[in-house]
Parts: structure tokens; sequence; C-alpha cells
């Protein structure tokens, strides 16, 4: 959590955060890229909703997993639940 420094800690995407991350956020954006291209942000618990917002109101393609897993692609079919 706050403080904690080391490899085994994946750290909050959001900008200023320094929380441990229990989400990934694997997204990317259409008009870029393929479904094959995926870009993953990694959010704490409290700015998850803050930053699939942020990719949602931008109608990009969202899955979100736990932090370590992976996905093959994302869909065109905007922003889904966890």
């Amino acid at each position: 959590m706050l403080g904690q420094v080391g490899p085994d800690v994946v750290q909050c995407s959001r900008a200023g955060c320094r929380e441990a991350a229990t989400s990934a956020v694997h997204w990317r954006n259409p008009a870029l890229h393929g479904p094959e291209r995926v870009k993953t942000w990694t959010a704490c618990d409290e700015h998850l909703p803050y930053l699939r917002g942020f990719l949602g109101a931008r109608d990009f393609p969202v899955v979100v997993t736990a932090v370590g897993e992976t996905v093959e692609g994302v869909g065109d079919a905007g922003p889904e639940a966890p």
C-alpha cells in the first residue's frame, strides 16, 4: 500500500497515486489500432471508476481484469463491466 516499494507491488496508473493496484484496465484507441493492440493501465480500488470513465467517455473499448491477467485483444463493443 502507500509507501511500499518493490518489485512485487504494482502501482496505480492514476497521476499522483502511489497505492497498490488491484485491477488491470486493458484498452485501445480504435481510431488508431486493431483489437490485437492492447494498452494496459493499472488501478487501485479508488481510481478504477475514474480510469474506466475517462476511457469510456472517449468510446474506447475496455476490459478490466485482476492485476497480472492479460487479454488477447480488446473488441469494438465499448466499455465492458469487470
